[in-house]
Formats: structure tokens, sequence, C-alpha cells
């Protein structure tokens, strides 16, 4: 089993929230080996300048922390993935990342999980929302 994680479940594990527990049980799953993840290089673009717009420090130390878990960071030197993320952003009302978001888990064959986000309704791939 593998999964791709969204923006909103990253952060609501830095931020705090109460169902980022959850996202800490899988990213511990994933640094021991049990469980494969993925994380577009546009969600982590995301979950950056967000956090850095909170602090430059803080983004620096959660990117620098996110990686130690072990997830695989997906680059776009595909044609299929951003094709795919294009073709899902043109057929549904999600923002650019989470288009990306979608085509990873796609291409990965994986979960997507992610929290409140309607924006995912009608796409498809498997979710799972933490709230």
């Amino acid at each position: 089993m593998s999964v791709v994680f969204d923006t909103e479940a990253l952060l609501a594990f830095y931020l705090g929230e109460p169902f980022g527990k959850e996202v800490e049980r899988r990213l511990a799953k994933i640094m021991k080996g049990e469980l494969k993840g993925y994380l577009s290089i546009i969600n982590l673009t995301e979950l950056y300048y967000i956090l850095y717009r909170k602090s430059p420090d803080l983004a620096e130390e959660k990117e620098r922390n996110l990686r130690c878990y072990g997830l695989e960071i997906v680059p776009i030197d595909d044609n299929r993935l951003w094709k795919e993320a294009a073709k899902t952003k043109g057929k549904h009302a999600l923002s650019l990342a989470d288009a990306f978001t979608v085509a990873t888990a796609k291409i990965k064959k994986a979960q997507l999980l992610t929290g409140r986000d309607a924006e995912f309704n009608g796409v498809d791939v498997q979710i799972e929302r933490v709230t």
C-alpha cells in the first residue's frame, strides 16, 4: 500500500491540528518501511511557501524534517505526470497543486491522503480523509 500526501494533511501535522496525529502515524509507518509515501514537488512547494509566510525559519525546519521521514518527492520530469495534472485540472475545479496531488496518486497507484478539501470530490483516485 502507498499514499500520496496532500498539502492540507501535512499542514495539519506541522501546525498541530487534531487530525495531524493520524498524518504523523502515516509518516512513522513510512519511516519504518511499512508504507510507501509520495509527495509531489508542487505540493512541497505549496507547503514551503505557506510555512514561509509564517516564518522562513519554520519553512526550512519543516522541509528538512519532512524529508527525514523518507517520502519520495516526485519531480515533474515525467510527461505522464504533468499531462495527467493538466487533464485533471481541466476536468475539475482544483488548484494546480491539488491537480498534481491527484496526478501523483494516479501515476503511483496510491491512495490520496487529505483533510476536509472538498475540491477532491469526483476525482478518480482513492481518497482517505483524516479529519
